[in-house]
């Protein structure tokens, strides 16, 4: 089943293509709908087709030679993932779970390609949005050589404030079902330095904790531990 094409216009990749292109573009999707825990792809199964988040939310975790889980991305609504497709890219190198019930646009490798030939506009967003997710990822990757594991943590939740955070009023509500484990994964750490941080800052006002979920209650403070010196 195609897709309405109006659900592309909150695509950053999509949203400057005339109407003409993103009905082009929909007319060869279709509907996949997750539902919390299952896998759009696993690791190392063979890679197809390219994904775009409708609604819902999801996790990249690789597994690494030590058989830890690294996060490496959250999705978010309009965000499209698994760009990296090629010619020597034949397998998925992490695997993408629903956080939440979940509803992607996806679109086989093959009818991809023939849109990048057909929509010549095409090609310039999807470098936009191929370079604003290394950009993110050189970021962590930095975060992860050079901070120690309390500043890692503040970085980790200042992007999730500004990525899914929702104002209560008692502060600022991470919409997004993340374990501690997930954000051990997410900064490079233990569970046990995650919850001992997160412990402290409860204790010190910053945040109230809770099952799969975190309301920050002192963002300037956060800010300060982000960029305080070692």
């Amino acid at each position: 089943m195609s897709i309405d094409a109006d659900l592309l216009r909150g695509a950053p990749l999509f949203a400057s293509l005339a109407t003409s292109a993103r009905k082009t573009i929909a007319a060869a999707a279709s509907l996949r709908h997750l539902a919390a825990g299952d896998n759009a792809f696993t690791q190392g199964e063979p890679a197809g087709e390219l994904f775009l988040l409708l609604a819902g939310g999801l996790k990249l975790a690789r597994v690494g030679w030590d058989r830890e889980p690294v996060i490496l991305r959250l999705v978010h609504p309009g965000e499209v993932f698994d760009l990296g497709h090629g010619p020597h890219r034949l397998r998925h190198d992490a695997t993408a779970s629903a956080l939440r019930d979940s509803t992607l646009a996806v679109w086989p490798l093959a009818s991809w390609q023939r849109l990048l030939h057909e929509l010549p506009a095409l090609p310039f967003g999807l470098v936009r949005a191929l370079g604003l997710e290394l950009a993110e990822t050189q970021g962590r990757f930095l975060e992860i050589a050079s901070l120690d594991v309390p500043r890692r943590l503040a970085h980790a939740v200042l992007r999730l404030i500004d990525r899914a955070g929702r104002q209560e009023e008692d502060g600022m509500r991470i919409d997004v079902p993340l374990s501690r484990q997930d954000l051990a994964a997410m900064t490079g750490t233990t569970l046990h330095n995650v919850s001992r941080i997160l412990t402290r800052w409860e204790r010190h006002g910053l945040i109230i904790g809770g099952r799969r979920t975190l309301l920050v209650r002192d963002i300037p403070a956060l800010m300060r531990l982000a960029t305080a010196e070692a």
